[in-house]
């Protein structure tokens, strides 16, 4: 394992560099022939657009969130879990299945091999798998977000700059995390989230990402192809199908919620993924849960409490820049309101998965979104 963890991060830096390029060659120019991707999407809110992406030929992929006590206890309470699965898909879930189990799971993993805490998620993962895929053989089954790389390698030093050998141990210490959990996993997907914006570089501002907008998209990009080249070797012939997001996502510096250019989300989350070998995309929006949140009451919310920079009020005020001219309704209840979210979150969810669609097969990407 350590000689091909080697040998990926090897293939990582040349990978690194080509992903720097502003306009990375087609697909279509590529010498060897690929399988067209698998391309997922778990929500698309207005129904009528189903005709809009036929040509994309997407499917459906469903997340399965872990029990509220499990995120105090480490341990997932199967009974729970499973019962939501049947409840929400009548017994017959869809082909493509996704565990979310992130706290304290994802701590917990990377923790001594001998620790309690890590040995208690493993058995928990791994039954809790194994029971997914005893009871519904036909779906497909894996882990949201493994392996995980830190984005920052290094105290302030990103995949594209960090020296080799902090690289080459990141690899091996996530590999070690995940791989007896991935080794039973019918797919792997790993995060490659945008988080963050590289126009948050703002000379003399106390709050600015360091360094400047080029290398911010640098380290992101290298950071991506970290993420699916080990996941990669990690599948073992397995599809790697990353999981991406056209917002602006939690955990970085960005506009949160806002949308991303449709032409950095093309070249930042999957042009270096595809140049790692990704099998495919899961496009993650949960957006009839986002517009359910923000049509509703602040007092109905008591779940937003965990979800920092990514809750009811960065969804309004998201929602109110991208969708609604600028203009804060007066009140989100209106039925007119959430009919004109639906259109519009449903028109720019199908245009992304065209998007990638497109440039897959022609190389086209789209052109970038104007400036505010």
């Amino acid at each position: 394992m350590i000689h091909a963890l080697q040998c990926l991060f090897a293939c990582a830096l040349c990978l690194c560099m080509s992903a720097q390029q502003s306009e990375p060659a087609a697909p279509a120019a590529n010498a060897t022939k690929r399988e067209p991707l698998i391309l997922l999407y778990d929500d698309l809110p207005d129904p009528s657009d189903l005709v809009r992406i036929r040509s994309a030929d997407p499917q459906v992929w469903m997340q399965v969130n872990q029990d509220p006590k499990s995120y105090e206890t480490g341990v997932i309470d199967l009974d729970v879990v499973m019962k939501d699965v049947q409840s929400r898909t009548g017994g017959y879930p869809v082909q493509w299945m996704m565990l979310d189990f992130e706290e304290p799971f994802f701590a917990d993993l990377a923790k001594d091999p001998d620790s309690p805490e890590r040995k208690r998620a493993v058995a928990s993962m791994l039954s809790t798998l194994r029971a997914m895929k005893q009871r519904w053989p036909g779906s497909k089954w894996t882990f949201y977000g493994l392996p995980n790389l830190q984005y920052w390698v290094a105290p302030g030093q990103g995949w594209s700059t960090a020296p080799q050998v902090i690289k080459r141990q990141a690899l091996e210490n996530a590999s070690a995390a995940v791989a007896v959990l991935l080794a039973e996993c019918d797919w792997v997907s790993v995060s490659i989230y945008d988080v963050y914006d590289p126009r948050m570089v703002i000379p003399g501002n106390p709050n600015s990402i360091r360094g400047t907008p080029e290398s911010v998209r640098e380290d992101g990009r290298a950071w991506r192809i970290a993420q699916v080249g080990l996941a990669k070797l990690l599948a073992r012939g397995k599809p790697v199908i990353p999981t991406v997001c056209p917002f602006w996502s939690p955990g970085g510096v960005a506009p949160y919620c806002r949308n991303i250019s449709p032409r950095e989300f093309i070249q930042d989350q999957i042009m270096p993924a595809m140049q790692a070998g990704a099998s495919g995309f899961a496009l993650w929006t949960g957006m009839n849960y986002r517009i359910q949140v923000v049509t509703q009451p602040a007092t109905e919310n008591p779940a937003g409490a965990r979800e920092k920079n990514f809750g009811q009020l960065d969804w309004r005020r998201a929602f109110t820049a991208d969708y609604l001219g600028g203009r804060n309704p007066e009140n989100w209840s209106d039925p007119q309101i959430r009919q004109r979210l639906v259109a519009s979150t449903s028109r720019f969810i199908a245009d992304t998965l065209n998007n990638i669609r497109a440039w897959e097969r022609a190389g086209i990407v789209p052109p970038a979104m104007p400036k505010p």
